[in-house]
């Protein structure tokens, strides 16, 4: 009887999603898998299962899981030879209009740090329905104090 399993990489490519989060949905019961020679399999059967039970109708486009914000803190680029770093979680409610323009305030901050050759994270979901749009931001003090500066000006 030959079987096709699937390895954890391959989901992860498959859907489009960080290999931890495949980890975390094995390890809450959401993907069946099994150990096979002391690596995670999973059949292609139960990967449609899950596929089946996601009802990506009912979600919103722009919701994230607590799952997906976790992956973007435990990514290996989360690492720095600065001696103190901070993570903050930062909703904003702006208009539909002022999406483009808080984003683009956000990314001019990021691209001068990135010049310093300091490293910095973001990630962002937009709700439009709450016209609301929650930042995760991560790096020095010296980089939350410039989010937080322009941040005001869409208070």
């Amino acid at each position: 009887m030959t079987s096709e399993f699937y390895t954890i990489e391959q989901v992860s490519e498959t859907l489009g999603i960080h290999q931890k989060t495949v980890r975390r949905y094995i390890g809450s019961g959401k993907i069946s898998a099994q150990k096979i020679g002391g690596s995670w399999r999973i059949n292609p059967d139960s990967l449609n299962i899950f596929l089946e039970s996601c009802d990506t109708n009912t979600r919103s486009k722009n919701e994230l899981s607590k799952d997906d914000f976790c992956i973007f803190m435990d990514s290996e680029y989360f690492n720095s030879d600065e001696s103190l770093q901070v993570c903050s979680i930062v909703d904003c409610f702006v208009s539909n209009e002022n999406v483009k323009e808080l984003l683009k305030d956000v990314m001019a901050i990021v691209a001068d740090y990135t010049l310093e050759s300091k490293k910095c994270r973001f990630n962002y979901v937009y709700d439009d329905v709450e016209s609301k749009i929650r930042f995760v931001f991560w790096g020095t003090p010296s980089f939350m104090y410039s989010i937080m500066d322009i941040a005001k000006n869409y208070e």
